[in-house]
């Protein structure tokens, strides 16, 4: 039961895929979509957006499309 709980507090780094494709979010509501993951790091995730280019994202405020 402890082990539960805890696991409800714990936070670990969202991994993704190279390829994958993902939105990002920023103070509740989406700002971009459709980003492509490039490559991930310890320092964060670089994602390549239609709209915007490049650029290094952190991985808590993206999330995955489905």
């Amino acid at each position: 039961m402890l082990n539960f709980l805890k696991s409800l507090f714990d936070i670990e780094t969202p991994r993704f895929t190279t390829g994958a494709r993902v939105n990002r979010f920023n103070k509740g509501s989406i700002d971009r979509l459709d980003g492509r993951v490039v490559a991930q790091t310890d320092e964060g995730v670089l994602v390549d957006w239609p709209r915007f280019g490049s650029g290094w994202e952190q991985p808590h405020k993206l999330c995955q499309q489905v």
